[in-house]
C-alpha cells in the first residue's frame, strides 16, 4: 500500500513538472522571439528613441547652474551613438571657445537593449492582458529611472574631468565616482540585473508569489 502511494505520489509530481517545463520553453522562446524582433526594429525606432534620449537629457541636464553647458549630438556615420559634450562656459581657448570634454555613447547597445530586454521578459511572461500592459507601462518607467541615473553619472564624471573642472571633487566623492562609473557605466551587465529586478518587481503580485510556494510544496 505504501509503495503504490510513493508511487502515486511520484506520477503526480511528474504530471506537475510537464507543464511547468512546457510553459518555461513557451516562455524562453517567445521571450527570445520578442527580444530579436525589438533590437531588429531599431531602424524603425532609433530615431525616435534618439530623439527622445537627447530631449530629455536637455531638459534634465542642459545646465545645473554652475558655469557648466551639456549638450547632445550625433555624428553623421553612426546612427547608434550620441555624443554628450560637457562645457564650462567660463573656461575658454585661445580661440574663444568654451572648453570641454566629449563621451562617444552608444545608445542602442547601451540604453536601448535594456527597454527591449525587460520590455520582452514582461511580454513573454504569462500574465492577463491587463496586467502585463500595465506591467511593462511602469517597468520601462523604471528603467528609464536607471538610464537617467547612469546619464547623470556620465555627466557628472566629465565635469569633474580635468578639460572641464565645473566640478571638483574630493578624494573620496572622486574615488565614488570612480566605482559608480564602473558599476553603472562601464559593466553592460549591470543594466540586464536591473532589468531582470524591475521585471520580478512589476510582474508579480503576492498572489503569484503565494501560488508558487503552494506548487513547490505540493511537489514535495
Amino acid at each position: 500500500m505504501a509503495v503504490m502511494d510513493r508511487e502515486k505520489s511520484n506520477a503526480q509530481t511528474k504530471s506537475l513538472k510537464l507543464p511547468i517545463a512546457r510553459e518555461a520553453v513557451k516562455f524562453f522562446g517567445l521571450f527570445v522571439f520578442i527580444y530579436i524582433l525589438l533590437m531588429a526594429s531599431w531602424p524603425l525606432t532609433g530615431a525616435v528613441y534618439l530623439n527622445f534620449y537627447q530631449t530629455a537629457g536637455r531638459l534634465l541636464f542642459g545646465s545645473l547652474g554652475c558655469g557648466d553647458v551639456v549638450r547632445f549630438s550625433q555624428p553623421d556615420d553612426n546612427g547608434d551613438v550620441i555624443n554628450i559634450i560637457a562645457l564650462n562656459r567660463h573656461r575658454l581657448d585661445e580661440n574663444g571657445q568654451m572648453t570641454g570634454a566629449q563621451l562617444s555613447h552608444n545608445i542602442r547597445y547601451r540604453e536601448y537593449i535594456y527597454a527591449v530586454f525587460l520590455t520582452a521578459l514582461i511580454a513573454a511572461t504569462p500574465l492577463p492582458l491587463k496586467r502585463r500592459g500595465g506591467a511593462i507601462v511602469w517597468g520601462l518607467i523604471l528603467i528609464h529611472i536607471f538610464i537617467i541615473f547612469r546619464l547623470a553619472i556620465i555627466i557628472i564624471g566629465l565635469f569633474s574631468s580635468d578639460m572641464v573642472s565645473v566640478l571638483i571633487l574630493k578624494p573620496f566623492w572622486d574615488n565614488v565616482l570612480i566605482i559608480a562609473e564602473y558599476i553603472v557605466v562601464s559593466n553592460w551587465f549591470t543594466g540586464f540585473i536591473i532589468s531582470f529586478f524591475i521585471w520580478v518587481l512589476v510582474s508579480f503580485n503576492h498572489q503569484d508569489w503565494l501560488k508558487i510556494v503552494i506548487q513547490k510544496q505540493e511537489e514535495k
